[in-house]
């Protein structure tokens, strides 16, 4: 019963070829989504209303997977019948098919009625007038199996963007070589495009990704040799069969298609009790190297939760397997498969892979990473190298069967490099205005994996103070920017790897987003993380593009994603200027990688600048003391310890770290020393503690005065030295102090231990 459905899923991906043909069908365009979790057939031709069957119903109802074949059958239908046809007679087995947009399908016959079915061109006029006159053409080659079934759930989307057509090849009496293909879709792509001075894009799917690239080939050397601007805008490669030939199935499927000589032998009567050899083995095969393992988990479910509990149900169970197996004898007979497998893949892999080099379009190839069929993660890196301009898209979880619903093949194609539709500008991103908080999910994610097992190791406690001076349990007394920026700058601890906690409490309890101001060495890694980046935020991105260069727009790390931006007088200026939350660490390198014997002490530099400009715009500044990460390591050897050792490595750290760019503007290289401390961490981490101190209002304050500024300056550093002080002499009233302590008993109560009263800070 499984593989009866599994059949025609699997159908939905051996992927097909290309057929032309031009005459006018009577009937209309009929576009099917298949899902797995239930199957519909939309039929939208000649206007009629869409019906669609929903089979997503609780396995009880056995009819489910009889509904199931019913609907693949009808979507072979459907397709074989297509829209507008366009065919040539010397391929009458290989027809073009246009798509109107949906919401256009209901005049689409009334208007192809009114014109010869012999007038090519005017057909194509009148398609592009009415239906696309703005939109370039789109044609899309199919798999093995010449019809397309796998990319039916876009055709929608694909016919609403652009002038969809696509190729179909005839499932049975077709025996066209591959230079048949080839020359049959160039012909097409001449009419449509060369002659029309239209632009083309041309997807290839499976097998069609391997012929798409030989008609460009094709294509590019015709308008070279007539000195005419070539036509083909864009290549789209999905799955190719470019790496077919690193496969076994040229010896398999051969195998497979000697099996239709038992079942000439065996079949008798026009419906056979049970399904042929052919039918079962070869579905069988695709079942186990087509679907990703989510497209088989909704499978299985389909069928482990179909309940039989008459002998009648047991029947149609028989008989809806039979019929499930027989599909892929229907449509794709062991006859056909042996010619395409044998003349068709062997060729063009021998045409395309040695002239990839040669093809100037640019090249967009979509990846399913977990392709069985096709090792196409690594074809997808090697035609990266191979093309003049390809990019890949690197589809996570996805097998040979990627246009599911799960992609979106439009939204791919207009984001592609040979940009479509001309959308994309040069546009220079501003981190002070255009960046955006990060969405709930990216935070949730950040926290979860990056904060929160920091918070089980250090249980962190905060504290805020009134413009009283008096201190409380939590944020409550943290001002917020509605009435002007805010700045809140803190003692570095050692390494910084506290920022997440204070950056993710100020989010969760009172939705400040404070942007901190980091050294220029976290915006120099790929992924903009550098040190300290703890990695880009959010869940693992599905979809990856590479091109040779590298990754194309690579996620922004943790820093970036919260806001941070590199520490300039102008970023800080433009912070407070536009009325944001800017962090700030003014002790800088020299406090983060402090020495032995230096812990909690403050290296703030002797101007008092990030003052001036805060009170220019009549910011808040509210100081943070932060205690902890000190005591829980051991500094084995500080800076000057790394750059005194011998053999030339002390050499080799001097260099290195006057090699890094310095944060303070006014400072070279040299004058700062980028060099962390080698430490261990200790067994049991301590305990962190952070005061926010009493917040500073600089409304009165005039930003020109230097000597009232100078004061304000030496006012925060005070705030923030008693607050460093009072928590080391608390911290030790702190009933849970201890780390095993304090983790059992965190585990047991599922909540975070108390601490020291909070008047132990108001003493």
């Amino acid at each position: 019963m499984l593989f009866g459905r599994l059949v025609p899923l699997l159908f939905a991906s051996p992927h097909g070829t290309l057929l032309k043909s031009y005459t006018l069908s009577s009937s209309s365009c009929t576009s099917i989504a298949t899902k797995f979790n239930h199957c519909r057939a939309i039929s939208s031709s000649r206007g009629l209303s869409s019906t669609i069957q929903d089979t997503s119903e609780t396995a009880e109802d056995i009819t489910t997977p009889r509904k199931i074949i019913n609907d693949v059958k009808a979507l072979y239908r459907d397709l074989s019948q297509g829209c507008y046809i366009h065919e040539y007679s010397d391929h009458p087995t290989i027809q073009f098919k246009y798509t109107s947009p949906v919401e256009e399908r209901s005049n689409f016959k009334e208007v192809l009625n009114q014109i010869p079915p012999t007038d090519g061109k005017l057909i194509f006029d009148t398609i592009a007038s009415n239906y696309g006159s703005n939109k370039p053409v789109l044609l899309y080659l199919p798999g093995l199996d010449g019809v397309g079934i796998s990319g039916t759930s876009q055709f929608d989307d694909l016919s609403n963007a652009f002038e969809f057509w696509r190729m179909s090849v005839d499932q049975v009496h077709d025996r066209s070589s591959f230079t048949d293909l080839t020359t049959a879709v160039s012909n097409f792509i001449q009419d449509i495009a060369m002659k029309q001075k239209r632009k083309v894009i041309l997807v290839g799917e499976s097998f069609g990704g391997l012929l798409a690239p030989s008609v460009a080939l094709r294509v590019q050397a015709r308008a070279a040799s007539r000195s005419i601007e070539n036509p083909i805008q864009g290549l789209v490669m999905i799955n190719p069969a470019t790496s077919f030939d690193q496969t076994q199935w040229s010896t398999l499927a051969p195998i497979l298609a000697s099996l239709r000589h038992i079942e000439q032998e065996e079949q008798q009567g026009p419906t056979p009790m049970f399904p042929t050899p052919y039918s079962v083995l070869g579905g069988i095969a695709l079942s186990l190297v087509v679907p990703d393992s989510t497209q088989f988990r909704n499978i299985f479910d389909i069928f482990t939760n179909t309940k039989v509990s008459t002998a009648e149900e047991l029947q149609d169970v028989i008989r809806a397997m039979r019929d499930g197996f027989g599909l892929l004898a229907d449509n794709l007979p062991a006859e056909v498969i042996e010619h395409r497998v044998g003349r068709w893949l062997p060729v063009g892999c021998e045409v395309v892979n040695s002239r990839l080099d040669q093809i100037d379009v640019p090249a967009l190839v979509i990846a399913g990473e977990d392709d069985n069929m096709l090792p196409t993660k690594n074809e997808g890196a090697r035609l990266v190298k191979a093309m003049k301009n390809c990019t890949s898209m690197f589809v996570k979880g996805s097998g040979h069967f990627v246009l599911d619903d799960r992609f979106n093949l439009t939204e791919a194609i207009i984001d592609a490099p040979f940009d479509p539709f001309q959308q994309k500008k040069e546009t220079t991103y501003d981190p002070i205005m255009d960046w955006k908080l990060p969405s709930d999910e990216e935070l949730q994610e950040a926290i979860e994996n990056r904060v929160k097992p920091l918070r089980i190791l250090t249980s962190p406690k905060f504290f805020s103070t009134g413009v009283d001076g008096k201190r409380v349990s939590g944020l409550g007394k943290v001002p917020n920017n509605v009435d002007g920026p805010l700045l809140f700058v803190a003692n570095h601890q050692l390494l910084g790897l506290d920022l997440g906690m204070i950056i993710a409490e100020l989010l969760e309890q009172r939705e400040i987003a404070a942007r901190g101001l980091a050294h220029p060495i976290i915006f120099q890694g790929p992924s903009g993380n550098g040190f300290g980046g703890p990695g880009p935020t959010g869940p693992s991105r599905r979809i990856t593009k590479r091109n040779r260069d590298g990754v194309v727009d690579p996620p922004m790390g943790d820093f970036q994603t919260f806001g941070a931006v590199m520490v300039t007088p102008r970023n800080y200026y433009r912070l407070m200027q536009t009325g944001q939350t800017a962090l700030l660490f003014p002790g800088g390198v020299r406090e983060v990688f402090h020495g032995k014997g230096e812990a909690y002490e403050l290296f703030w530099p002797e101007k008092v600048d990030f003052v001036r400009v805060a009170s220019k715009f009549n910011a808040t500044i509210v100081p943070i003391s932060a205690v902890g990460a000190a005591d829980s390591v051991n500094i084995l050897a500080d800076a000057p310890d790394i750059l005194n050792l011998p053999f030339g490595l002390g050499e080799r750290a001097l260099n290195n770290t006057q090699n890094v760019i310095a944060a303070r503007y006014d400072q070279d290289n040299a004058d700062e020393l980028f060099q962390p401390p080698l430490v261990v961490p200790k067994l049991t981490p301590a305990r962190h503690y952070f005061t926010f101190g009493k917040p500073f209002d600089t409304t009165e304050l005039d930003h020109s005065n230097k000597e009232a500024c100078a004061k304000l300056y030496k006012d925060v550093k005070a705030e923030l030295r008693r607050g460093l002080d009072d928590l080391l002499v608390a911290r030790e009233k702190d009933p849970f102090n201890n780390f095993f302590q304090r983790i059992a008993t965190e585990q047991i109560l599922k909540k975070q231990a108390p601490t020291f009263p909070v008047e132990e800070l108001n003493k």
